[in-house]
């Protein structure tokens, strides 16, 4: 019984895919998307800004330009791990 289990646990193992090289493959998908949404967000806090005219401190659009920042540095992260 103990080698049917061990040989499970093998097989298991095996089949398994690879997370690193499943990112990897991914990886310059999330980079441009990553770039994208940065620059979106950007732009859309410029807009803010430039449209306040003291009464509005962009507070959602920087929060939304912080998330995107968030996601580019996990992808550059990410692209460097894979090199």
């Amino acid at each position: 019984m103990h080698s049917i289990s061990a040989g499970l646990v093998a097989l298991a193992l095996l089949a398994a895919p690879d997370a690193d090289t499943a990112d990897c493959s991914t990886v310059a998908n999330r980079y441009t998307t990553a770039v994208a949404q940065v620059v979106d967000a950007l732009s859309s806090y410029a807009k803010c800004v430039s449209a306040s005219a003291q009464r509005d401190d962009c507070a959602a659009q920087m929060r939304v330009l912080d998330d995107a920042h968030d996601d580019f540095a996990d992808a550059v992260a990410d692209a460097k791990a894979c090199q």
